[in-house]
């Protein structure tokens, strides 16, 4: 049986961030070393030009934000392992990562030649989704969900080959499905026997999710900046809180020039 060490050459994790979402870097490092203590492999955090210090976290900085697509494409060119695994710095890990069965995933991913398989399956199977073992299947070329940005391992070529300057996260879900017509892409059927679980996303539109601050307040997990509003049920609040938010969010990245954060 294959050990996820012996991947620790082929694959990194990347964390798609920006620096304005640098209030999550924190909360999101303390879940990955609850749950994930033992992961072997370079986690790189991908930072726009916040300074970052830590023992978990390698930061790419890729200088002025340019969208989340433009942000990938430089970041992926600083790594030099063919295969990523790709995070968000507001998906918040839930339980322990299943080790044994990621490094089974991996080897059957590696020796099939497919260019990614997706760990959260949609709530429904697309018709003509086609099982491989009792995890996951083969995603059909007529599939919307085909480029679906959750915890994936790609081949990092492949995903470099599908990205558009200056698209963001859900134009990239939109339209990279066509884009994979050439490409053998892999998804979990059920997300109950996948082996990482998480929360998604602990960040909705600017705001704290209620689910976010739950699971942080349960495992005592502190958010350290206060800036960001939660949630609101009523759409006034809503518009209210993400203006006051981005307010508060230029406030503090001025505060931080020339700073460290330690995650």
């Amino acid at each position: 049986m294959p050990e996820l060490k012996n991947f620790a050459g082929s694959v990194a994790v990347v964390v798609s961030s920006c620096d304005a979402f640098f209030d999550a870097w924190q909360p999101f490092a303390a879940f990955l070393r609850k749950f994930w203590a033992d992961c072997p492999f370079e986690i790189f955090l991908i930072v726009n030009h916040l300074r970052v210090r830590s023992d978990l976290l390698k930061s790419i900085a890729v200088g002025e934000d340019q969208g989340w697509s433009s942000n990938m494409q430089a970041a992926l060119k600083q790594i030099a392992q063919p295969y990523v695994l790709y995070l968000q710095e507001d998906y918040f890990l839930v339980s322990q990562v299943q080790g044994a069965q990621l490094a089974e995933d991996f080897a059957l991913v590696m020796e099939a030649g497919a260019d990614s398989l997706c760990f959260r399956a949609r709530s429904e199977p697309d018709d003509g989704f086609r099982s491989i073992n009792d995890r996951f299947g083969e995603v059909p070329l007529q599939s919307d969900g085909r480029t679906r940005c959750q915890v994936t391992l790609w081949k990092r070529t492949a995903l470099e080959s599908i990205l558009r300057d200056r698209e963001t996260a859900w134009d990239f879900e939109a339209r990279g499905s066509a884009r994979t017509q050439q490409m053998r892409i892999l998804s979990y059927a059920r997300r109950e026997n996948a082996p990482i679980h998480y929360l998604m996303s602990a960040i909705s539109r600017g705001l704290w999710m209620p689910d976010a601050i739950k699971l942080c307040r349960e495992h005592q997990v502190k958010i350290e900046w206060d800036f960001r509003p939660g949630y609101s049920p009523r759409p006034w609040q809503r518009r209210l809180r993400r203006a006051v938010g981005r307010s508060r969010l230029r406030r503090e990245l001025r505060a931080l020039e020339g700073k460290e954060i330690e995650i």
